[in-house]
Formats: structure tokens, sequence, C-alpha cells
């Protein structure tokens, strides 16, 4: 039994929703961490999930050379997958949804058009700060982007150039509003909770990771 299909609303995400947001989605943050921590060295990292009646029984990753960096990805994705399901079917009171049965798709070249809007900021990359940022948002029913957040794994003292890695990922994401599929739950077109890394580099400038769904 769904809890609510009510469509998200800009207006409605107060301080209490981003909470809510955050306190939901902070084990899927986790998993997320660990999958790029250890992929971000393989740029050939890829994996499928095997079903059986609707339950994974097995995911299958190629493009990575060690075996014990093979199985421990095996492992957390499995539990990233299981924790989705028992989330699915779960909505916050406006309707925002963690698991769905068709996820918000982009109409377009996703990466493209993000690392079109994005630069490495001197200031940034003069201080030596680089790493992930993970860009929470929402895609309404409408696929357009009302609400968006960040985490990082970086970890410097220079909060204001942080801030500023952080605005520039916020600001490619949103430039994407309005030219996304909506996630459907049960046939319905409902707002949805995604995550994106977007990774600082200084070889690499400004990439993005693979999207783990």
């Amino acid at each position: 039994m769904l809890l609510s299909l009510s469509p998200v609303k800009a207006q409605d995400l107060n301080i209490n929703t981003i909470a809510d947001l955050e306190n939901l989605q902070d084990r899927d943050m986790d998993y997320l961490r660990q999958i790029h921590e250890i992929t971000k060295d393989y740029p050939a990292f890829a994996y499928e999930y095997t079903m059986n009646d609707g339950k994974v029984t097995d995911v299958i990753v190629t493009g990575v050379n060690s075996d014990m960096d093979r199985k421990r990805l095996e492992v957390i994705l499995f539990d990233l997958k299981s924790n989705k399901n028992k989330l699915k079917n779960k909505s916050n009171r406006v309707g925002v949804f963690y698991s769905v049965d068709e996820n918000a798709e982009y109409k377009g070249d996703l990466k493209e058009d993000v690392l079109s809007n994005l630069k490495f900021p001197a200031d940034a990359k003069d201080w030596g700060i680089e790493g992930t940022i993970f860009v929470k948002f929402v895609v309404d029913e409408n696929g357009e982007i009302p609400f968006a957040t960040t985490a990082s794994n970086i970890d410097t003292s220079v909060e204001y150039y942080l801030e500023d890695l952080e605005n520039q990922a916020v600001s490619a994401i949103k430039a994407t509003s309005g030219n996304w599929e909506p996630a459907e739950v049960e046939g319905v077109d409902v707002s949805s909770l995604e995550v994106m890394p977007v990774t600082f580099d200084f070889q690499k400038n400004p990439t993005l990771p693979a999207i783990i769904r």
C-alpha cells in the first residue's frame, strides 16, 4: 500500500522535509561512498543484478581487476539494492519516493550536459581541494528539479572553496531541470530522490563517476 502519491511542491521543501530526506538517504549514501571509494581507480567498472521473482539473487561486477575489490563491491551493491527494496513503496509526507518501479530518466546525454555546465574553480585547485560531491536532488512529477543539496567526501579546512565546488555541482544538476522523465510507482508519475556523484580531480577535472541505481 502506497503511503502517498502526492506530488512534491518546491514550497513544501522546508527545513523539516530536508531533514527527512537526509535521514532516509543516509544508509544509501554510505553504500555509495564505499562504492565510489573502491571504483575511483577502475574506469571500466560496471555491474548488473541477477533477479528472481523480483528479488536480487546475485550481483555481477566487471571492469575490476582485483578479486578482493570485486567481492567487496558485490557485497556492497547487494546490500544497497536490498536497502532500496526495503524503502520501496514508502514516501515522506510530501510524496518523495526513495525507491521506485521505474527510475527517473534524463532525456538526452546526462553526462555531457552536466559536464558542460561544470568547471573546476581555480581557487579550489590552488588550495588543493579535490574529491567527490554527491548531489542529492528531487525530480518531480513534471520532470523538474525543485530541490537539490549535497554531501561530500572532501575533508578541508577551507570551507569557502568547498562550498564553491558544491555550488558548482548543484548548479550543473539544476541546469538539467525540465529535461527528465519522472519516476513511476505502480504506473503513476511520482517525485523521486536521485543521487549523482560529481568528482573534481586535478588530472581529470570534473567527471561523473558511474551512477549507481
